[in-house]
């Protein structure tokens, strides 16, 4: 055989084997991306180890469709989505995943694609800034605008409002109620009551009027929650917990405790009494610390127990230990009074029982 073709027969050889690694590569990492997107789907399904799971279909995921590709993007939203870690690096962490996801997304698509919505919200929520937030926000609104669907542009709104008041409210407040009266202005117009966008409004609402001391249009937005559970909907639901819950709390602000008496008998006919634990009051009143310990600057502590009636109230309170004096003892036996409890419930009706709280003084120092 001559050299040369020797030579070329070695080198078809060579490359025959590299083409046929490169397969092998290929075909290994799309098997492990396939596992770890299936472990991702069971833990959604689990709610077990989600974040881990998510980490993990992003990593093989990147190396299957390269870095620029919508699935990579899309890859980069879930691992975002499913961090449930707080402190500032987990917060970095979930912008920057946005952040990746929006360029991958604007620069395939067009930076007023629909395709950069989902990811521009995962900025505004984690934006290290009220400005910064409320600039992505006005970008989503106007891709929303774009789309020729009046209610899409109103989710959009209510989702604004919704990040803006939960976390810049001081900066944004303008903005956020704004964005909120829009959208609720279409959901009212458009939407049956029992709509899951307008049972949201009716929430955010309450919490803006809440928020100015206007308790009488807080209480009839929540109480349009509480009647869509009653009138519409078979089934018990955190939202109606919640709304039964701030019911309580406004009506006693106001000074209207039988008021509240329904509230806390709804929930607890929804939340079984646990004798095992303490019963976690509906509404409260934080003891005063005693003036006359305030030049000691001393701790206290006062252990309690008493009866919750068949309403609801804080019934017979007496102290079963405490730190620091009769002065702490007196403020916390004051407070304590004014709680509001669910009542325990046998056999369908509300009944007396006894429970037990620990109240804790504490000096700033």
């Amino acid at each position: 055989m001559k050299l040369n073709k020797l030579a070329l027969l070695m080198g078809l050889s060579l490359s025959l084997l590299s083409t046929t690694s490169f397969a092998e590569q290929a075909n290994n990492a799309q098997t492990v991306f396939n596992d770890a997107y299936q472990n991702y789907l069971n833990a959604i399904k689990t709610k077990e180890n989600v974040q881990q799971a998510a980490e993990q279909a992003y990593t093989s995921g990147k190396t299957v469709y390269g870095e620029n590709a919508d699935n990579t993007a899309n890859l980069a939203i879930n691992y975002a989505k499913s961090i449930n870690r707080y402190g500032k690096q987990w917060i970095e962490k979930r912008f920057s995943l946005y952040q990746q996801a929006y360029t991958i997304l604007a620069t395939n698509h067009g930076k007023q694609s629909p395709e950069t919505i989902d990811a521009l919200v995962g900025m505004a929520s984690f934006a290290p800034s009220a400005q910064k937030a409320d600039y992505y926000l006005e970008q989503v609104i106007a891709i929303a605008n774009t789309q020729n669907n009046p209610k899409f542009v109103a989710d959009m709104k209510l989702e604004a409002a919704t990040i803006l008041a939960n976390k810049f409210s001081y900066e944004k407040y303008r903005e956020a109620k704004n964005y909120l009266e829009e959208a609720d202005e279409y959901y009212l117009a458009n939407l049956p009551k029992n709509s899951v966008e307008q049972i949201k409004a009716d929430f955010l609402m309450a919490s803006f009027a809440e928020g100015r001391k206007r308790y009488d249009q807080a209480i009839e937005r929540l109480n349009r929650v509480v009647n869509v559970f009653d009138e519409s909907l078979s089934y018990d639901h955190n939202a109606e917990l919640t709304a039964h819950s701030r019911l309580i709390g406004l009506y006693e602000k106001q000074g209207k405790s039988d008021e509240a008496t329904k509230h806390c008998i709804a929930i607890a006919k929804m939340v079984p009494w646990k004798e095992s634990q303490e019963q976690t009051p509906l509404y409260r009143v934080n003891p005063k610390y005693p003036t006359n310990k305030a030049r000691f600057r001393k701790d206290g502590k006062v252990v309690m127990e008493f009866e919750v009636d068949e309403s609801g109230f804080v019934k017979n309170p007496q102290v079963l230990s405490s730190e620091g004096g009769v002065a702490f003892e007196k403020s916390a036996v004051e407070a304590l009074a004014q709680w509001r409890y669910a009542p325990k419930f046998e056999h369908g009706k509300a009944v007396a029982a006894t429970s037990k709280v620990q109240l804790d003084f504490k000096v700033n120092r």
